[in-house]
């Protein structure tokens, strides 16, 4: 028999995995610049810019779904959420994303706050690892370290 606090903590990740799933195909442009009352068509329209433009990407054959502000206008420029259609697409996104190195934009996978608190959670032990020379990275909330191989 289940405990009411165990079935209560399977249903709220339950509820998490489906957040998770439901984000998949998102992903989030930090440091676009921001218009007040900027439409989604216009959001749409500086993501593209910035694939085509930044990251050499072919825009014609990207769909997205929906490209959104969130949060409210403030100092900094608030981020797009944008819904892409294929998962490859935001696959081959991330690969060229390194593209933006040096620039104010950024790409972010979009995760549930409890996904984004333990990513948080690992940046220490990732720095700390990159430190000591191994290859580390984040995949979705567990750390990956490594040892650098060396090619002789």
């Amino acid at each position: 028999m289940m405990t009411y606090n165990t079935e209560v903590t399977e249903m709220a990740n339950k509820l998490d995995y489906i957040e998770n799933q439901s984000r998949r195909n998102n992903l989030i442009f930090d440091g676009i610049k921001d218009d007040r009352k900027e439409t989604w068509e216009q959001s749409e329209t500086k993501v593209k810019e910035v694939l085509r433009n930044k990251l050499r990407l072919n825009t014609d054959n990207i769909e997205i779904e929906r490209a959104h502000r969130n949060g409210k206008p403030g100092d900094r420029p608030r981020p797009i959420v944008v819904k892409l259609l294929r998962y490859k697409d935001k696959q081959n996104i991330l690969r060229q994303a390194k593209m933006l190195k040096g620039t104010q934009i950024f790409i972010n996978e979009d995760f549930s706050d409890k996904i984004r608190q333990k990513r948080k959670d690992l940046q220490p032990a990732l720095r700390a690892a990159r430190e000591r020379g191994q290859v580390a990275y984040i995949r979705f909330d567990k750390l990956v370290i490594s040892d650098r191989r060396t090619d002789n």
